[in-house]
């Protein structure tokens, strides 16, 4: 088994600049987890009813925004093999961001409904471009750690949104929190236009990159590996869960349950702070597994897929009644586990991901894999609504927690293939 431990010495401004690149993921993460907690708060604004609410806000919303950002990810992930990521970074923060400022000044349903949508370009533009870069500043040995710091960034962001969309809603109403979590990016987009760099292409894998399109033999060399297969079909089931929970969690708890919106985001918000410790606890130990032996970092990672659906099922299915007067403490704690282990998988599966790419191809690589997840992010939530409509919110989430099954079993086939496909 050949480990590839080539990488060069990282100085001050390659540090400042994942800094600004990490910072600028916190903010977008953040801004796609803005309307979970106040989703009835929305609903009345626009006089919708709880139908709509559900099918309008949680459904079409989720399903328009994810396939913006579906489509916008294939195109900047055939960019980013090709162009400067960090122009096209800069691009992607303004297309998604300014958006994300307007939608604090929405009169109409039809206002909000295509500025959130907009603000999707913001979301599938970074992925493939960051993980193009994490690829050049690190080496194989080295990646899934690095993803999995991403990752308590990413978990702070969306805790962080539903946290202060579900604090600032019921005071202050639900608009002002698009406009607080948009105004830091253009902050921290004009320090990286002003100090950012970017890394050349394949140092860390000690190879010199001639910057070429990517061509239809090496698309079809990507594509053929089973490995990446298998990772972008684990992707869209496990991103139905995620994107049904942090759609309507916050809002079952409150009006179906009986918390308090904010003992409710506080729920959400749990989840999102222990995603933040599992992809970072996960990152870390995928990188001494796979070091062992690269088919134990995805056999981590299905173990702790399967693992996660407990806590969720039990969170799912608290009793409505009487029990919300006791205490918060109990939700919590399954949030704490739900979110730990469930988020486990993440940073190993980018790593993966990264492992069995050629520098070359990476961007191409992570646009597919994030337009995996795109589809997962959109059409979840957008079908579950609609089982939510025939048998409820609870059977609706209880299905949607089913499909992460489905997800682990993917990875599990990635023990005999990702040995035998990695660059």
């Amino acid at each position: 088994m050949n480990k590839k431990n080539y990488s060069v010495k990282l100085d001050k401004s390659d540090y400042l600049s994942l800094s600004f690149l990490f910072i600028l993921s916190f903010f977008l993460f953040a801004d796609q987890n803005l309307m979970g907690p106040n989703l009835t708060q929305i609903a009345e604004y626009f006089n919708f009813n709880d139908v709509e609410r559900d099918v309008k806000l949680g459904g079409e919303i989720s399903l328009v925004f994810w396939l913006i950002g579906g489509f916008v990810t294939l195109l900047f992930g055939y960019l980013t093999d090709i162009v400067s990521r960090k122009k096209l970074l800069i691009i992607a923060i303004l297309f998604g961001e300014i958006p994300c400022l307007l939608t604090g000044f929405v009169q109409t349903y039809e206002q909000f409904f295509w500025l959130r949508a907009l603000t999707g370009i913001g979301i599938g533009a970074i992925i493939p471009i960051t993980y193009s870069l994490i690829g050049d500043y690190f080496p194989a040995s080295r990646r899934s750690s690095v993803t999995g710091y991403l990752g308590l960034v990413v978990g702070l962001g969306i805790a962080g949104g539903q946290l202060l969309a579900g604090m600032t809603g019921p005071i202050l109403g639900w608009k002002i929190c698009f406009v607080i979590v948009a105004i830091p990016n253009f902050i921290i987009l004009l320090l990286y236009i002003l100090f950012g760099t970017e890394p050349k292409r394949g140092q860390s894998d000690d190879l010199d990159i001639k910057v070429t399109a990517i061509t239809f033999n090496s698309f079809k060399r990507l594509i053929s590996k089973k490995t990446n297969i298998l990772v972008f079909f684990q992707g869209i089931a496990g991103t139905v869960p995620w994107a049904v929970f942090f759609v309507f969690l916050a809002d079952y708890l409150a009006q179906d349950v009986g918390y308090s919106i904010q003992a409710s985001t506080l729920v959400v918000s749990v989840i999102g702070l222990s995603a933040m410790i599992g992809g970072f606890v996960g990152g870390l130990l995928g990188n001494k597994l796979y070091n062992i032996h690269p088919k134990y970092q995805p056999l981590l990672a299905a173990v702790c897929t399967f693992l996660g659906m407990i806590p969720t099922g039990f969170l799912i299915n608290l009793p409505k009644s009487g029990f919300a007067d006791l205490s918060i403490v109990y939700p919590i704690i399954l949030g704490i586990f739900s979110g730990f282990f469930i988020t486990v998988t993440a940073p190993n599966m980018k790593a993966v991901l990264m492992n069995v790419n050629h520098p070359n191809t990476r961007g191409t690589a992570f646009a597919l894999y994030n337009l995996a997840d795109d589809l997962g992010r959109g059409f979840g939530p957008f079908i579950i609504s609609f089982f939510i409509l025939q048998f409820g919110r609870q059977m609706g989430f209880n299905i949607a927690n089913g499909i992460w099954f489905f997800c682990g079993i993917f990875i599990l086939f990635m023990m005999r293939t990702y040995p035998k496909d990695q660059v």
